[in-house]
């Protein structure tokens, strides 16, 4: 796999973006682009959530996904102005909030970003999937990679502060 990528780096590294349109696929700049308003969305959402949290430990779980998230967004605009692809509209850095609700408790906050996750899961492997460039293909499973140890590692916090949806226990 390094091989082609690496062919395909020093290959670009000549090219205007308008040539470097040629090395991919219509489904990787959709892909490309889905994933950066994703990030955006997510980004958005802890923001918002993060203003609620109470718990001190969640709020550095909430900083440091959206640390992580930041990171990828960064990748995926280098990525996008590379190809002279679009970026789309990027959501307020600040999310103002008037008034505190009792119902976004820190439990809420859990199983939202947990089906954020879980949900971003099956996007990163059809972007895999799709892609046909080695140097996107690698990227999008770095993203993959990366989202599994998060929720991996959000799976087991959950447990820990008791906020995970529990199935009921089966009885052979």
């Amino acid at each position: 796999m390094k091989i082609p990528k690496n062919f395909q780096k020093i290959n670009e590294m000549m090219m205007s973006p308008k040539d470097k349109q040629a090395n991919i696929n219509v489904s990787e700049v959709f892909h490309l682009w889905n994933h950066l308003v994703q990030r955006y969305n997510i980004v958005y959402t802890i923001t918002i959530l993060s203003a609620f949290a109470k718990d001190d430990e969640l709020k550095v779980i909430l900083g440091y996904l959206q640390k992580a998230l930041e990171n990828n967004i960064s990748i995926l605009e280098k990525e996008m102005q590379q190809y002279a692809i679009p970026l789309p509209n990027r959501p307020p850095k600040v999310a103002q909030t008037t008034v505190s609700l009792e119902e976004i408790t820190d439990r809420y906050i859990f199983r939202r970003l947990l089906t954020g996750i879980q949900s971003v899961l099956p996007t990163h492997t059809m972007a895999f999937i799709h892609s046909t460039s080695p140097k996107i293909r690698e990227l999008f499973m770095a993203f993959l990679k990366e989202e599994m140890k998060i929720y991996d590692k959000f799976i087991e916090y959950g447990k820990i502060k008791n906020y995970e949806i529990m199935p009921p226990i089966y009885k052979a």
